[in-house]
């Protein structure tokens, strides 16, 4: 039985002492949180650090537009902890995935770092939407402080849908620099639903003085697809040109020509051996871009030293007033159907290089068109050159002395 001195609390300020309380907590847990919106690709990045534990709290809304987004604890790629999103296989969901890197390359998948997604979408505005936890994510290099540095960068505008957390990505488009006051965001209540409900202004983050800078792609990967290119398209074919238009007197051309040739194989094969090295696709040499280059390379080389020999064998039998051997017909033969292959092997690097690198569609239809056109005009060319040389070299085989002309020359003496 209740004291008669109790007397019990309107309901009216029991419900509003409940909200208080409420509004209450909720504040506490928006404080803990540091946020960033970057207008220029509308993204929205919210960090919050639960107290006494190595877990990372972390909500992502941007567009699905590019081919991933991606947040990485650090202040250059180099060992930084990267998280990269991009749409699940259903294209409904998002997929986020881990990953490091030792160097200014594509990075890879860390299994190590586990994740806890608790809720991820992809919008009817085509919006990426991540609410997620990173497990001990706090004992990689994430430094706690009023400005911990952060790196934002977005990919290409291709589509990317895999449930594949090791799926493979493109060089960045566009990335950014920033900082962000991870002791602010250290508290209880995770993101809060300030972030969640999208109700998000920028607090305790900074953007770089460069804010979002564009990448204008790899130097090295276009002076590898231009020179070779020019290569296949160009040098090749004009070095066939000059070695079966032009005559004995004018064979110092060919040497000339195909000494420029080499110079734009071994030229291009540089940049892209540096371009190898940035792309895990590409680093083990496994693809068939790579092995039908190399290939082309190798085969270059002993044929640029094989016509170097030749030209040797013919001027040592000049100095000493004699015939080259009969051999060097069948040399010179193989050397230059051997090029020609070469050429048919570059023609097909190239576009394979254009497909490994993504090109779009309509390049590689019209790099497929302009090789197929040269070779339909080529042909024929090269067949009545060999014609030419045919009737030259018959011609030149029937002035050879016989029997009958040697008496009749003993005969004028």
């Amino acid at each position: 039985m209740l004291s008669s001195g109790w007397v019990s609390p309107p309901r009216w300020l029991t419900w509003l002492s409940l909200c208080i309380l409420t509004h209450l907590h909720l504040a506490t847990a928006q404080t803990a949180v540091s946020s960033l919106i970057l207008p220029d690709t509308n993204t929205i990045v919210s960090i919050n650090l639960p107290p006494n534990s190595d877990d990372i709290n972390f909500y992502v809304s941007t567009p699905n537009f590019y081919q991933y987004t991606a947040i990485a604890f650090g202040a250059a790629m180099p060992d930084a902890l990267m998280l990269v999103m991009y749409a699940s296989a259903d294209a409904k969901g998002v997929t986020v995935s881990p990953r490091t890197t030792s160097g200014h390359t594509e990075p890879v998948h860390d299994p190590s770092i586990r994740l806890a997604l608790h809720s991820s979408t992809i919008t009817d505005n085509q919006d990426m939407i991540v609410n997620a936890t990173c497990l001990g994510c706090r004992r990689h290099p994430v430094p706690v402080t009023a400005a911990s540095p952060m790196l934002f960068a977005i990919g290409p505008s291709l589509e990317l849908s895999s449930d594949d957390p090791d799926a493979r990505i493109r060089r960045h488009t566009g990335y950014a620099h920033f900082t962000i006051d991870l002791l602010r965001a250290t508290g209880p209540g995770g993101i809060g639903t300030d972030a969640v409900s999208g109700n998000i202004t920028s607090s305790g983050a900074t953007l770089g003085p460069d804010g979002l800078q564009r990448d204008g792609g790899s130097k090295a990967a276009t002076a590898h697809g231009i020179l070779y290119a020019i290569t296949a398209l160009a040098v090749a074919p004009f070095d066939s040109l000059v070695a079966g238009a032009l005559g004995k007197k004018w064979a110092w051309m060919h040497g000339v020509t195909a000494t420029v040739y080499f110079a734009f194989v071994i030229g291009a094969m540089v940049p892209g051996v540096i371009v190898g090295g940035e792309h895990v696709a590409t680093q083990k040499l496994r693809t068939p871009h790579q092995a039908i280059g190399l290939l082309t390379v190798v085969a270059m080389t002993i044929m640029f030293a094989w016509g170097i020999w030749l030209s040797w064998i013919k001027r040592s039998a000049k100095a000493r007033g004699q015939e080259p051997p009969a051999s060097t017909r069948t040399l010179a033969a193989v050397h230059r159907w051997a090029c020609r292959l070469i050429w048919a092997l570059l023609l097909v690097s190239v576009g394979l290089g254009m497909k490994l690198s993504e090109q779009r569609t309509v390049l590689i239809l019209a790099y497929v068109a302009l090789a197929l056109g040269l070779i339909v005009i080529l042909v024929p060319v090269y067949f009545c050159m060999w014609r030419c040389s045919k009737r030259r070299q018959d011609k030149d085989e029937g002035h050879e002395l016989t029997i009958y002309d040697q008496n009749y020359q003993n005969y004028q003496h």
